[in-house]
C-alpha cells in the first residue's frame, strides 16, 4: 500500500512537506499573532503621535477671536485689506484652502470686492439655536434688485455655481470653536 514511500528520494519529499507544514502552523499559530499584535502597537504609536501633533496644531492656532464676532471682523479686515491669506486662516483647518482658492478665483475674476460688499455687518445678524455648543450660526436677511451668482459647496473641494433671482434670501454663516486654542472658526459662509 505505502510502496512509493520505499524510496529514499520521496521519503525525503515527504520528510520535507510535513517539516514545511509543521513550520505553516506554527508560523501561523504562535508567530503571526505576535507579528500582527507588533504591528497595531506600530499603528497605534503612529497614530498618537499624530494626535499629539494635531493638539499641538490646534493649541498654537491664534487666527480667529474670543467670540464669532470678533473672528468675523478680523476675516472682514483681511479682505478689505486684500490678505487672502490671511482671510482663508480665519476659517476651520479643513476649510482653508478651498477657502483661500475661492477668494484668489474671485480677486482673478474680478468679483472679490462684489463679495466683500456682499458681506452683512455684523449688527444684521441674528444668532440661530443650534444643538452643538461648539457651533453658531447666524443669520441675515437679504435683498437684491438683480440676479446673485453664489458658489455653493459640492461637499467634494469643489464649488457650483448658482443664481439667486432678485428678490429676498436668507444668508448663514456657521462658527465652529477650537476648543485647544479657544478661539472661534468660520466653518462655512
Amino acid at each position: 500500500m505505502f510502496r512509493f514511500l520505499a524510496n529514499k528520494k520521496t521519503k525525503i519529499i515527504v520528510g520535507i512537506l510535513a517539516i514545511a507544514v509543521v513550520l505553516f502552523l506554527i508560523g501561523y499559530f504562535f508567530v503571526w499573532p505576535h507579528y500582527q499584535d507588533y504591528q497595531a502597537g506600530k499603528v497605534g504609536q503612529k497614530y498618537s503621535q499624530l494626535a499629539e501633533k494635531l493638539t499641538e496644531y490646534f493649541k498654537a492656532d491664534k487666527y480667529g477671536g474670543q467670540t464669532p464676532q470678533e473672528t468675523y471682523n478680523l476675516y472682514l479686515t483681511a479682505l478689505k485689506n486684500g490678505d487672502l491669506d490671511l482671510a482663508s486662516r480665519y476659517f476651520y483647518w479643513t476649510k482653508q484652502v478651498v477657502q483661500k482658492n475661492r477668494l484668489i478665483d474671485l480677486q482673478n475674476k474680478g468679483q472679490l470686492q462684489e463679495y466683500i460688499n456682499s458681506l452683512p455687518q455684523w449688527s444684521d445678524l441674528r444668532e440661530q439655536n443650534v444643538s452643538d455648543q461648539n457651533k453658531k450660526r447666524y443669520v441675515w436677511q437679504g435683498a437684491s434688485q438683480k440676479p446673485i451668482t453664489v458658489q455653493l459647496p459640492k461637499g467634494n473641494g469643489e464649488f457650483i455655481n448658482q443664481t439667486i433671482e432678485p428678490g429676498g434670501y436668507q444668508g448663514e454663516i456657521d462658527f465652529e470653536i477650537n476648543n485647544h486654542a479657544g478661539i472661534w472658526k468660520i466653518y462655512s459662509l
